[in-house]
């Protein structure tokens, strides 16, 4: 084949073959919306009978999770297996107006959760009768 006839058909094959990637046209919407979570805690030492509280501020109205992350005796390094009362409500006088309630046992996920209204809240901690002495208790919880 001349060579004068090669360069017009490398040039063709060239321009037919796009290497360029494009991907689906059109725009994505998305409506969901993105809620900042706040992650606290607090460490009380309770007794038998005992129970204790700490206020925090839901930003907007949404989902709390609470979680009693560990519970040890006094001077003992090992965990305690020991039920206890945690509760949500709201704070009232120098307490806890408790509105939703659950009996547990430490554990990795949250044991407690419920929906809330922006507003200063409170999550309690209560021993129901099982520690046989003074405990340290270790809350976490999860808010808007």
């Amino acid at each position: 084949m001349p060579k004068r006839l090669l360069l017009p058909l490398v040039c063709a094959l060239a321009a037919a073959c796009d290497n360029t990637i494009s991907g689906p046209s059109g725009t994505a919407s998305s409506t969901a919306s993105t809620v900042s979570l706040s992650t606290e805690s607090f460490e009380a030492t309770l007794s038998n009978g005992e129970s204790t509280f700490y206020s925090f501020t839901v930003g907007t109205a949404g989902s709390v999770a609470v979680t009693l992350a560990s519970l040890v005796q006094v001077g003992r390094p090992a965990a305690v297996a020991t039920t206890m009362r945690i509760g949500l409500g709201t704070p009232a006088g120098e307490g806890c107006a408790i509105s939703d309630t659950v009996d547990a046992s430490a554990a990795l996920t949250p044991q407690l959760t419920a929906s809330m209204s922006a507003g200063i809240h409170c999550v309690s901690i209560a021993d129901v009768g099982q520690l046989t002495g003074p405990a340290i208790v270790a809350v976490r919880f999860v808010h808007p």
